[in-house]
């Protein structure tokens, strides 16, 4: 029988998850500077639920590509882990890597199998005396790689925040390229085609609205967030998560 100490815990839920805004040089090609720390005794599992974006990160003494999910993932981490991470712009991290994301979906790649220059800064964050040290070596190396970065193509920009705002459904993106070529940027800049990234962005939308203290019943929220109905919601997000709407907000809630 399934308990509650058989649910997985939603990520940002487990120990102390901290986020904010890039800013200068590092804005070029990330858009987040996050880290997250599990409590020692943590002994249960992860559910990191799909964003649409990709993350380089600092975990396990090695720098690690995340690359986008179609579905929730349950990274393996050890008690009192501490990761730090940046998460991509839309579009960002095709051009840095000059790996297309479709080949990335669902997988956690070592820096160091798709570039052959990090060996020196793995080996200088390995031997930071101090968390705070070892994340500002990790910002102070980052920021230098995006002043050096391409900007990402201002299509899939668009694309990204026209699906995310939940109005526009990516049809200025649809104008500029057609639609057979926007199929083909939209997977190898996010890793999946347009219908499947509006799908997940609709998710985060819903999890927004979730946070707020003052958010609605189901029913309601369902129709804010862009669903046909409640049961709309309920099946798409399961799928998406592997938790009902009811649980995710029982969590965010708690």
């Amino acid at each position: 029988m399934n308990t509650a100490k058989d649910t997985p815990i939603l990520a940002m839920r487990a120990g102390t998850y901290r986020e904010r805004p890039t800013n200068g040089p590092l804005s070029r090609l990330f858009f987040r500077v996050w880290s997250h720390r599990l409590p020692q005794e943590f002994e249960g599992q992860i559910a990191v639920v799909p964003d649409g974006c990709s993350d380089l990160i600092w975990v396990g003494g090695q720098l690690m590509v995340i690359g986008p999910d179609r579905t929730a993932a349950f990274p393996a981490l050890a008690p009192g882990e501490t990761i730090l991470g940046l998460r991509f712009r839309a579009g960002a991290a095709l051009r840095w890597l000059d790996v297309p994301l479709h080949e990335l979906v669902g997988r956690a790649v070592p820096l160091r199998e798709l570039r052959d220059d990090v060996q020196t800064v793995e080996e200088r964050l390995a031997e930071a005396n101090c968390a705070i040290e070892r994340r500002l070596l990790f910002e102070a190396w980052a920021a230098g790689e995006a002043s050096l970065a391409n900007e990402p193509q201002s299509a899939m920009k668009t694309l990204f925040d026209e699906l995310g705002s939940g109005v526009l459904h990516g049809s200025s993106a649809t104008e500029a390229l057609g639609e057979r070529t926007l199929r083909r940027r939209s997977h190898d800049h996010f890793g999946y085609g347009p219908k499947t990234l509006e799908r997940i962005l609709r998710l985060q939308r819903l999890l927004r609205m979730v946070r707020q203290p003052a958010s609605g019943n189901l029913a309601i929220l369902a129709l804010e967030a862009g669903y046909a109905d409640q049961a709309h919601m309920t099946r798409d997000v399961k799928e998406l998560t592997t938790f009902t709407p009811w649980e995710i907000r029982r969590q965010l809630c708690a």
